[in-house]
């Protein structure tokens, strides 16, 4: 049996760079209903502060909305536990990582996964939603770093997956996204 278009397994999280990972457990957390959505505020809550985090979950939702309304096909993606990494699921983190960097580069990987015409709008979403995770809602005046207490947190010896992924996604903002060059076993 051929797996659904876009589901298909091109990686594991553990071999993409760490703000890669993010977006993916965004973007599954968010699709995974109410409790997903609750738990994606709370960790963008604890790290940037209540009011950071509720503008940033509003573009966030914006921008999958486009994604769902506007998309090519059915945007497919796997479970939030899952340790694979699907290919639509691949391309909205690769999407979300160059718009940061390079927006030509960012409005050609959107084309392939929305129509042309909405593209330019998620683009900016993502941009910006790139740029206030890396700065981590410095324009709201919040005291909080790139990801609110996350080197707090991991000072005081809590380190826990979020946080890895959280204390390392400026580091990776600053490099751009990366292909890993591991194959899959």
């Amino acid at each position: 049996m051929r797996p659904e278009a876009g589901a298909s397994p091109v990686g594991k999280m553990d071999m993409l760079p760490k703000g890669e990972a993010w977006w993916i457990r965004a973007l599954r957390l968010w699709c995974d209903g109410l409790d997903g959505q609750i738990m994606l505020r709370d960790e963008l809550c604890a790290r940037m502060g209540p009011d950071n985090a509720e503008a940033f979950f509003t573009r966030f939702t914006d921008l999958v909305a486009l994604l769902l309304r506007h998309g090519r096909r059915p945007l497919m993606r796997h479970g939030v536990t899952c340790d694979c990494v699907g290919a639509d699921e691949a391309v909205f983190a690769l999407f979300c990582a160059q718009a940061v960097h390079d927006r030509e580069e960012a409005m050609m990987i959107a084309c392939l996964i929305m129509r042309a015409d909405v593209a330019p709008i998620a683009v900016s979403l993502a941009q910006t939603l790139g740029l206030d995770l890396a700065r981590g809602g410095a324009a709201s005046g919040t005291r909080h770093g790139a990801f609110g207490g996350a080197r707090d947190d991991l000072r005081k010896g809590r380190r826990d997956l979020s946080s890895d992924l959280a204390s390392d996604f400026a580091s990776d903002l600053t490099r751009g996204p990366q292909v890993p060059r591991n194959k899959l076993n």
